[in-house]
């Protein structure tokens, strides 16, 4: 029997169909679409048809969650073996604790929401993966640029993978990154759709409205091991996860570090969420499988593991 690692994803994996699966039972679905919907106070579906709004961050967070959510159950109908650690990339960190019965369905809607709506409103920025460079090298030009130029700011928000780093900051942060580091020697630099600038110091007050309703929440000790993106290590004291979430909106999610520790435990990883983008970053890692539970097959890919 493989030792299986269920890891959950962040912004990006958002699409129109994204709670569509065969896997569960469509009144369930339904009733957890309701129930966000009052949360919201606006429509899921409308949301769903609309571009605009499915990509603004206040409700995008939610509506992860809630995919994650219909998508956890489509795992657990299966009777799959039990996971030996999980993980989420960013937002991915709210759906995992959900999955880990950590903190309710309705507490990660509420929750995510307000994160959402704080990370929106707060100072304008913009987000651009680079390939191809070290992230040492990386993190040597971004403090470069923002120690001779008042007015940049720009720094290392995802530490993805060896091949990919997410660089973050305010506009003329990004635009001098992106000169400095195609001339250092990175192979590409790719402008990410968001107009915010997560995992920096930009967050600062977003995250400091944010801890008040952050500590209200309850959480319980979470029921599989999970990885934090902060530390990179695995955290159960539930003050310390709230800590590390709090901390986790204004420095790097450490998921290179997260994928290097669950390759030495686990053989298999899955995907949990309405993509396969974290599939994606985990090549070059030594898993015997990989899957992913928006995959059409995915049921009769793992009756064997």
């Amino acid at each position: 029997m493989s030792s299986i690692a269920c890891v959950f994803p962040g912004q990006g994996s958002q699409h129109p169909e994204m709670f569509k699966t065969d896997l569960v039972d469509q009144n369930l679905i339904n009733e957890k679409i309701e129930i966000v919907s009052e949360i919201l106070e606006s429509d899921v579906h409308s949301i769903l048809e609309d571009e605009s709004k499915l990509n603004a961050t206040a409700f995008t967070q939610p509506l992860l969650v809630l995919s994650s959510a219909i998508f956890s159950d489509a795992y657990k109908n299966l009777c799959l073996p039990e996971p030996i650690v999980i993980a989420g990339h960013s937002l991915g960190e709210y759906s995992a604790l959900m999955f880990a019965e950590s903190i309710t369905f309705e507490d990660a809607i509420k929750i995510t929401h307000l994160r959402g709506k704080l990370m929106q409103n707060s100072e304008g920025g913009k987000m651009m993966a680079v390939l191809g460079l070290d992230s040492q090298a990386i993190d040597k030009a971004c403090s470069e640029i923002n120690a001779i130029n008042e007015s940049a700011y720009v720094a290392s928000a995802n530490y993805n993978s060896v091949k990919q780093t997410v660089i973050a900051g305010n506009i003329e942060g990004i635009e001098k990154a992106r000169d400095l580091l195609t001339e250092i020697g990175a192979k590409r630099c790719i402008e990410l759709n968001v107009s915010i600038a997560s995992h920096t110091n930009l967050m600062t007050d977003a995250a400091d409205e944010f801890n008040d309703s952050l500590q209200k929440i309850e959480l319980s000790s979470p029921i599989y091991p999970i990885i934090q993106n902060y530390t990179g290590e695995i955290s159960s004291d539930t003050s310390k996860i709230k800590q590390n979430l709090l901390n986790q909106l204004t420095q790097p999610v450490l998921w290179s570090k997260t994928m290097n520790r669950i390759s030495n435990t686990a053989s298999c990883l899955i995907e949990i969420g309405p993509k396969n983008v974290l599939c994606g970053l985990s090549k070059g890692y030594d898993f015997s499988n990989i899957f992913y539970t928006a995959d059409l097959n995915f049921k009769e890919k793992v009756q064997d593991i």
